[in-house]
């Protein structure tokens, strides 16, 4: 993926440091860099120590999964949150798209998740990427989230068939609309379908509309920071 250019990366240092939330970035690039430069943050964070992959092996919530149970009281608590604040349109359901992959340079999809509103899941696993392609950082952090859910890792070509038959079987009414926080999710997805989004779908880029404070709570209580299937649900628990 190409880097922002200089200016976009001084506003949104300028964004970070003030403390602004997401909600306040009306321009998708610079949403897109903000988002950008926090990850990169994040990722230099976890590289100060030399251990730090093992003290994230060992603590990562994802080595148990999220009981169904769970599950379904993050999507109620999110209804319930919703309904506080007036009607949803009947028309689109939404559904949040998340995925991690090698690195922001040479970019090679890992894995993707989708999370529909109504608490319809899809996940998986590339099993064919470039291991070297890997940063420091997704080797300490992401890789060894992977393999949670069995028989969830595949070669790229049959989770681009899944993907495709799974976006095919969803409801047609109500509109059916993928949201990503971040271009590079959808550029990835996007290229994982050869460029065809199977018809009836739209596409929404929903940065601006995400509660921060809604999503570090989801982090809080249940983990799995960078493990796509975690994001996504997140995403979807703070969607505005």
């Amino acid at each position: 993926m190409v880097r922002a250019d200089p200016s976009l990366e001084a506003q949104a240092l300028e964004i970070l440091q003030r403390w602004d939330t997401a909600a306040s970035i009306r321009s998708k690039p610079l949403h897109d860099e903000w988002k950008r430069i926090i990850a990169e943050r994040d990722w230099k964070l976890a590289l100060e120590e030399s251990d730090r992959g093992q003290q994230l092996r060992q603590a990562s919530p994802m080595m148990t999964l999220l009981p169904e149970q769970g599950r379904l009281d993050i999507i109620q608590s999110a209804r319930t949150m919703r309904a506080s604040k007036g009607p949803r349109s009947p028309w689109k359901m939404h559904y949040f798209v998340d995925t991690e992959f090698t690195d922001f340079i040479d970019c090679q999809l890992i894995s993707l998740a989708i999370v529909g509103e109504d608490g319809t899941e899809f996940y998986g696993e590339v099993s064919d990427f470039e291991l070297s392609a890997c940063s420091e950082f997704v080797r300490a952090a992401v890789l060894p989230q992977l393999g949670q859910f069995p028989g969830r890792s595949m070669p790229a070509a049959q989770l681009r068939d899944e993907l495709v038959a799974w976006l095919l079987a969803a409801p047609a009414k109500p509109k059916r609309v993928l949201c990503f926080d971040y271009q590079g999710d959808f550029d990835l997805v996007l290229d994982l379908l050869d460029a065809e989004i199977p018809t009836g779908w739209k596409c929404e880029h929903v940065g601006g509309r995400l509660d921060m404070e809604r999503l570090e709570t989801y982090f809080r209580e249940h983990g799995g920071r960078h493990h796509a299937l975690h994001d996504a649900r997140a995403n979807a628990f703070a969607f505005m």
